[in-house]
């Protein structure tokens, strides 16, 4: 799995929007009814859809509250503190992703929101990649379970797990093969 098939996934996620035109008439899909919409008067619809939109100047996406300064700071300070991850939002790094690129003039203090961001995800990858190091150097063959991981994150992480799975297999040969 790679990035656009994590934030695919994360199309279905529902995101509030301020519609500014009206239509009485749903719109009929397969996965459900979006609409009516009525200009000034939030609703909830799919993130593709509030992109759609967007694109079409037709709303004004709602940005959720996680994506704000504070709560982005809050957010860094628990990754920091912490040895363990912290749990996100659903989709978190996906769907800042998709606003930051799609809603930028929707998004309060957006330079900062996107530095936040990539602070959260770069102490959040040191953290797997360390811990996937040291757990694979342990000359076991076992499992592991990771809480609080996040699907891009296990998807981007594969290529080092897979990495360090060979060194692991390389070194476990390394010892058997050794003359005592």
């Amino acid at each position: 799995m790679n990035a656009e098939r994590c934030e695919y996934l994360a199309g279905n996620v529902l995101i509030e929007v301020i519609p500014s035109i009206s239509d009485e008439k749903p719109i009929h899909l397969i996965s459900g009814d979006i609409g009516p919409f009525e200009a000034g008067v939030p609703c909830r619809v799919p993130m593709w859809t509030a992109i759609l939109m967007k694109r079409k100047h037709n709303c004004k996406v709602v940005v959720p509250k996680w994506m704000e300064v504070d709560e982005l700071k809050k957010l860094l300070a628990s990754e920091t503190e912490n040895d363990g991850l912290a749990e996100l939002p659903e989709h978190f790094f996906e769907i800042s992703h998709m606003l930051v690129r799609n809603a930028t003039d929707d998004i309060f203090e957006v330079e900062a929101v996107k530095s936040l961001i990539q602070d959260i995800y770069d102490r959040r990858d040191a953290k797997l990649r360390t811990s996937a190091i040291a757990f694979l150097s342990q000359n076991q063959t076992c499992h592991a379970q990771l809480d609080c991981v996040q699907l891009l994150e296990t998807s981007s992480a594969r290529a080092t797990l897979n990495a360090c799975k060979q060194v692991g297999t390389l070194v476990r040969n390394l010892h058997e093969t050794t003359p005592m």
